[in-house]
């Protein structure tokens, strides 16, 4: 077992930003500062098929892609925005929009990893306030297919 710290979550970044045509120049999301936490699951399919004269199955696998959620703590009515932008681009009212998280782990033995989720596309967004002393929260559920991860970039 090693003796290395393990990660926490407050030694995580991640950072929202959308492009709004697709052009390569991507702002920050800043409404989407208070994340509070932050779920990925790579996507794996296992393939089985059995043959005649043959045992036992044949086992493979397929990616189908990443996915996850973003629960994020809202501070005032800038964050609707990117329920707009994201509501725009479902209903193809400005579809080039290209939506993006980036992830960065800062390990305690000094390495870092940069990981970017490219045009993502969001699920079901569910708000709420556990009760009248907790802080409204909005959970968004995000798909992409594929990721970028880069060690020791930082």
């Amino acid at each position: 077992m090693s003796a290395d710290p393990r990660l926490k979550g407050q030694e995580m970044q991640i950072r929202a930003t959308y492009d709004p045509s697709g052009t390569g120049q991507p702002i920050l999301l800043a409404q989407l500062d208070s994340i509070a936490s932050f779920n990925d699951s790579l996507q794996f399919e296992i393939k089985d098929d059995g043959f005649l004269g043959e045992g036992t199955n044949r086992k493979d696998s397929v990616l189908n892609g990443y996915e996850g959620d973003i629960e994020f703590q809202v501070h005032d009515a800038s964050w609707l925005n990117f329920q707009l932008l994201v509501e725009q681009k479902a209903t193809r009212v400005r579809p080039s929009i290209q939506f993006n998280l980036i992830r960065t782990d800062l390990f305690a033995n000094g390495s870092s990893a940069v990981i970017t989720y490219p045009d993502v596309s969001w699920g079901k967004m569910d708000t709420g306030a556990g009760g009248r002393a907790d802080f409204v929260k909005v959970k968004a559920p995000f798909a992409c297919s594929e990721r970028n991860v880069q060690i020791n970039q930082v």
